[in-house]
């Protein structure tokens, strides 16, 4: 296993914000990826989260978008799952071939609830969401369709995944703040067995 390095790159600049790409990788690894596309104040919570993640686990790989703006970094920052490329956005390019055994993205949610979504196995889906239920102080629901279900093969949880099925964790405040720690010890407790 070669050693991790942090990678930035600036993506887009206004004048009043910009978003930055983040890369945490060994150059080889296609085990598992820890994104965030939404991370910094477009979605509050989610880039830490991811980044907590990858470094909890040797040889993971974390990607992530980090979006600030005063002026509302949501609204200037936050393309659909699905228009997120690597042609926008080049660290992504660099893992985007790898096809990843395990692929985990997290998001931010406005209702105070986890939605677990993704193309990854039903079963998958159902470990996760109970696991999670049992961990974190909000309702926990697995969904295979909706607006939240992450299920289009154009979103990039799903083709950077080797089998098109990747796991997207859509997370409310709760979640993401007060319940981090538990929703990260599950989170790692998953992307160990997914390992193995």
């Amino acid at each position: 296993m070669s050693r991790r390095t942090i990678t930035t790159r600036p993506v887009a600049t206004t004048d009043t914000g910009h978003l930055t790409e983040f890369l945490y990788d060994d150059g080889t690894n296609a085990d598992c990826v820890v994104c965030a596309g939404h991370a910094g104040d477009v979605e509050p919570g989610t880039g830490d989260l991811a980044v907590e993640l990858a470094t909890r686990v040797p040889g993971v790989t974390c990607w992530a978008a980090f979006g600030y703006d005063d002026g509302g970094a949501y609204d200037a920052w936050h393309p659909p799952s699905k228009a997120i490329t690597p042609e926008e956005y080049p660290l992504l390019g660099r893992i985007a071939d790898r096809g990843f055994d395990t692929v985990v993205s997290l998001h931010g949610l406005g209702d105070d609830e986890v939605i677990v979504g993704g193309r990854a196995a039903e079963s998958t889906r159902a470990t996760v969401r109970d696991r999670l239920d049992d961990a974190i102080s909000v309702p926990v629901r697995s969904v295979s369709d909706g607006p939240y279900a992450g299920v289009h093969p154009d979103n990039f949880v799903n083709w950077l995944a080797a089998d098109c099925g990747g796991l997207q964790l859509e997370l409310g405040e709760t979640a993401r703040m007060s319940d981090a720690e538990a929703l990260l010890d599950v989170l790692e407790g998953v992307v160990r067995d997914e390992l193995r």
